[in-house]
């Protein structure tokens, strides 16, 4: 497969499948934006060709064929009742898209995980203990998704475990290290986790790999007081 070939991207309608598909048209890379519920028009990225799939019960292997990887951005919102009872996108999401990646000859996956899957020395002791608990349901499946790439014969994966996201333009200053968030990061800005995965794709590097991305933010984005806001935490 060439470099020409394009890159499959799904989740392409989320904030960070967004960025990934802005990314991408920068830097004249195709890619073939996948998403449950079509962007409207005026949402969409240029020069991107959209399908609509559901990963969890629809065939997509024909709209693959061609294609030289796969990124998901595939995520699950938190809301009482995804924290109570997540739909399996990481789990047979991500299992449905590595099946249809042996159908048509693909071996190149990169995922969105979380570095929150495990222990982290970085991350504040109240973020532990308030916002760990509710996530843990989504978490064990993020684990669970980990689990499955690392089994899966002859794929070459890489799960991104990004630090809290945050919705703040690109920066170019994401500090990647291996599994756990470097000292001092904890945040992770979703156009910065864009371009590290793209980045991950093209140049094929932390191939089998969990490469944890964050980096310092200022107190009005790290604070008790914004995250608990952000997960409606009381």
């Amino acid at each position: 497969m060439t470099d020409a070939a394009p890159i499959a991207v799904f989740g392409a309608g989320g904030k960070t499948g967004t960025e990934i598909l802005r990314h991408a048209v920068r830097k004249g890379i195709a890619v073939r934006a996948f998403e449950h519920t079509l962007p409207e028009p005026s949402d969409r990225v240029d020069n991107v060709e959209y399908f609509q799939c559901d990963v969890l019960n629809d065939d997509f292997s024909s709209e693959l064929e061609g294609c030289r990887a796969v990124i998901s951005a595939l995520g699950i919102g938190f809301s009482p009742s995804t924290a109570i009872d997540p739909p399996p996108l990481y789990t047979e999401g991500t299992r449905r898209l590595v099946e249809a990646m042996s159908a048509t000859g693909i071996s190149r996956i990169v995922v969105i995980s979380a570095a929150f899957v495990e222990a982290q020395s970085s991350v504040p002791a109240w973020f532990e203990l308030t916002a760990r608990p509710a996530l843990h349901k989504i978490l064990a499946q993020m684990r669970a998704m980990e689990d499955l790439l690392e089994r899966a014969k002859g794929l070459e994966w890489t799960a991104a475990r990004p630090g809290w996201l945050l919705d703040e333009p690109y920066t170019g200053e994401a500090v990647i290290s291996d599994e756990r968030l470097a000292e001092g990061c904890f945040r992770c800005r979703h156009a910065d986790l864009a371009a590290a995965m793209l980045e991950f794709v093209c140049e094929n590097t932390w191939v089998n790999a969990k490469p944890a991305i964050a980096r310092p933010e200022e107190d009005r984005f790290e604070s008790m007081t914004a995250l608990k806001a952000e997960l409606g935490i009381d």
